[in-house]
């Protein structure tokens, strides 16, 4: 991948993650929206598709793309519940986090899987792995970019303490 569609992927998310204040419903809903947006540029420079196959990939990516909002909106309140639980930090605590975000990860998997399917079915198998291969090209770097805003717990703990 080149460095612009890096700088894209990267720029994607880093604004979503508010650490010091909790984001209402319909703020989540307006970043996940104009990160949609955002986001639909970035696959469309990594996703090169023409004719038909154009017209039935961008009607599948849509659909995944709403399909898809729980599980952003999900996963954007999970940053953000992990950042607010630093404080107060307990063993269920942790617990708790880590099995959202297993649940949140599965889900994203999940929901992959069955995107790449339809647009296999309705394009081809190639469409559908450079789709595949944009998405978690995407959710990568956007993850990485999030996790260098939340410092790991362990990282935080000894911050404390100096």
């Amino acid at each position: 991948m080149n460095s612009k569609l890096s700088l894209i992927a990267i720029l994607l998310f880093a604004g979503s993650i508010a650490a010091e204040a909790q984001t209402s419903d319909a703020e989540t809903e307006a970043v996940i929206n104009l990160l949609g947006v955002q986001k639909k540029e970035a696959i469309a420079k990594l996703v090169p598709v023409s004719g038909k196959d154009s017209i039935a990939f961008w009607k599948i990516y849509d659909e995944y793309q709403q399909a898809n909002k729980a599980n952003a909106k999900d996963r954007l309140k999970l940053y953000e519940g992990t950042a607010m639980s630093y404080q107060n930090m307990t063993p269920a605590i942790a617990d708790s986090l880590a099995k959202l975000y297993f649940i949140n990860r599965s889900d994203q998997e999940k929901a992959l899987e069955t995107y790449y399917k339809k647009i296999k079915a309705a394009t081809n198998p190639i469409t559908a792995f450079e789709f595949y291969q944009a998405e978690i090209y995407i959710l990568t770097q956007v993850r990485a970019q999030i996790m260098q805003q939340i410092p790991a717990y362990g990282a935080f703990k000894a911050g404390l303490k100096k």
